[in-house]
């Protein structure tokens, strides 16, 4: 079962996308095969954010979990803007360490 009014993402800490769900599919008009492996950043967020969105990836993958729940555009694949408002989880492997970061997003 999947929800195409949520946006599922997940990106490793290098800010590669590693999963892509259906609901990402429908919102931002890639598919999964566009966007696998490439990075987040230089296919969604706007050039004019760009430094904002970076220092909330560092800081929420150092541990810094204010950012569980953030608001920002993603630029789509027909390049409109869609806000969405994020709860982001750190994914950490046995010893602790950050391995990737899971977010579910609601466009606003």
């Amino acid at each position: 079962m999947h929800n195409d009014n949520i946006f599922r993402v997940t990106l490793d800490i290098h800010a590669n996308i590693i999963d892509f769900g259906d609901g990402a599919c429908a919102i931002s008009g890639y598919s999964s095969s566009d966007v696998m492996g490439k990075n987040w950043f230089e296919i969604f967020i706007p050039e004019e954010d760009l430094d904002e969105i970076m220092v909330v990836f560092k800081s929420f993958l150092k541990g810094d979990l204010s950012f569980w729940e953030y608001e920002n555009e993603i630029t789509c694949k027909d390049g409109s803007t869609q806000l969405i408002q994020w709860k982001n989880f750190l994914r950490r492997d046995a010893k602790s360490e950050p391995i990737a970061i899971y977010s579910e997003g609601s466009i606003v």
